[in-house]
């Protein structure tokens, strides 16, 4: 069967050693995917070995290994010890209706299945910052943990839930958060949240009164000024540097705020790190002068140079660090979970604001994540799209850097899902993004970060967008501009 399965695949399959194929890998890879998913390799069926392919395709067998790594880990193939390679043994008999790239004059191929009418969901607009890559979220492998969730627990998970989370999820993210970001916790001290929105509300209901001061850096996220005004504190901004929030701002402060947020490893929205220095100056003024810092990590996994950053909350101080994370820019949006770990003196009310707020998150979203994590594929896929939008963030710099007429001037940053472009002629950016935005395109203005630091350019996302998309959307944002 390997044999057949391998002359039926080669009979169809030419790689493009061009400039425009993408990638040898990331053809093989395609090809085989497209395979699987139009039913031309069956579920269970065998592949031929990688050293039959490699052979047979003419490619480097560490290419062939790579791509079907890949496909492993997206759910499409298994990998069985001592027999080797297979489609996946629970993908539909006639896999998903789909396209097959072309073929040779008289290939065979089983007849086409009639296509099924699926809903179109709507497209984020091009350079949306912020966005993820939709088009490379694994929903294949989603899928298949899901129904390997649904086997396991089953009914389980149709019931009421623990306000705190799912103990399997808790477990999984203290041990990945201390990995990854040497966040100092036990599972006891996370709660799972629908995002770090209502991280942010639900702290705010623990620790402030109306008219509590909270500090915030300025530009800075516009959701904690609706939450934190909705109840009624006073926001003091505090402006931003080149290397970020200066503690003596936050020192000057009399009386002090009873919380501050900050965005240390990618501040958000300008997107510089804040140094060690100033880090622990900032922790010893939240023990000295009794103010809680909300730590919002909320996408720490996209950095591109040096290694990754300790967390804030991971330096000591933990018992005034709220840390507090989502897996909206991780993963995608519409998974709504999010968690926050807190010192150990909040989680019990923390844990009663939540149970009055919403009960507890949707359980069987929480156990298809913790399988997510545990079985290895969130370090893996974080990998991925890091090397990914790598390549789509130098497709935009390149793009816009090829604009010769002084226009927009590029912040310095090497992190994050999205770049900033002051106007050299300081325009009114509102009204340059409306523009944009009514031309298709998604960038922001960044006076809509400001509580009170004067600023004019745009937010430029290039995550979600595949390279060859990116440098026309950037030809209609600049014809816009002019």
């Amino acid at each position: 069967m390997a044999r057949r399965a391998a002359g039926r695949f080669v009979a169809w399959f030419r790689p493009d050693r061009g400039t425009g194929g993408g990638g040898l890998q990331a053809q093989l890879y395609g090809a085989i995917r497209q395979a699987v998913l139009a039913g031309e390799l069956a579920p269970g069926e065998r592949l031929p070995s990688s050293r039959s392919l490699a052979a047979d395709l003419g490619l480097g067998r560490n290419t062939v290994v790579t791509a079907c790594d890949r496909l492993v880990a997206e759910g499409y193939l298994e990998a069985r010890p001592g027999a080797g390679l297979f489609v996946a043994a629970d993908l539909p008999p006639e896999g998903i209706p789909g396209t097959m790239p072309p073929r040779p004059a008289g290939a065979s191929r089983r007849p086409a299945t009639p296509p099924v009418k699926r809903e179109q969901a709507v497209a984020p607009l091009p350079l949306t910052p912020g966005m993820p890559a939709l088009d490379e979220v694994p929903l294949e492998l989603w899928r298949r943990l899901t129904g390997q969730v649904l086997r396991r627990q089953g009914r389980g998970l149709l019931g009421s839930g623990d306000p705190a989370g799912l103990p399997a999820l808790r477990a999984a993210l203290a041990g990945y958060l201390a990995a990854t970001r040497g966040v100092a916790c036990e599972p006891g001290r996370i709660v799972i949240v629908s995002g770090a929105q209502q991280a942010l509300d639900l702290a705010g209901r623990l620790l402030l009164r109306p008219g509590d001061a909270v500090a915030l850096e300025d530009p800075g996220y516009p959701g904690a000024h609706a939450v934190f005004g909705g109840l009624g504190a006073r926001l003091l901004p505090l402006p931003v540097d080149g290397q970020g929030l200066d503690p003596a701002a936050l020192a000057s402060l009399d009386p002090a705020p009873r919380l501050t947020l900050l965005t240390p490893s990618h501040q958000f929205p300008l997107g510089m790190t804040l140094p060690l220095a100033r880090r622990l100056a900032l922790l010893q003024l939240a023990a000295t002068r009794d103010i809680y810092l909300i730590e919002d990590d909320y996408d720490c996994e996209y950095r591109y140079a040096g290694p990754p950053l300790q967390a804030l909350q991971g330096l000591g101080a933990g018992d005034r660090v709220i840390y507090a994370g989502t897996f909206s820019k991780v993963l995608f949006p519409g998974l709504r979970l999010g968690y926050v770990v807190l010192p150990p003196d909040l989680v019990g009310g923390f844990l009663a604001l939540k149970r009055a707020a919403d009960g507890f998150a949707p359980q069987m979203s929480q156990a298809v994540l913790a399988a997510f994590i545990t079985e290895g594929h969130l370090a893996q896929h974080v990998r991925r799209m890091r090397m990914l939008y790598r390549r789509r963030r130098a497709a935009l710099l390149d793009a816009l850097g090829r604009e010769d007429g002084g226009l927009l001037r590029l912040r310095p940053s090497e992190a994050g899902l999205h770049v900033v472009a002051d106007f050299a002629d300081r325009r009114d950016d509102r009204a340059a993004a409306a523009a944009a935005q009514a031309a298709g395109l998604g960038v922001m203005p960044l006076s809509r970060y400001a509580l009170a630091t004067p600023s004019s350019g745009l937010l430029v996302g290039f995550a979600g967008d595949p390279e060859e998309r990116i440098a026309g959307a950037v030809q209609r944002l600049l014809a816009v501009l002019r």
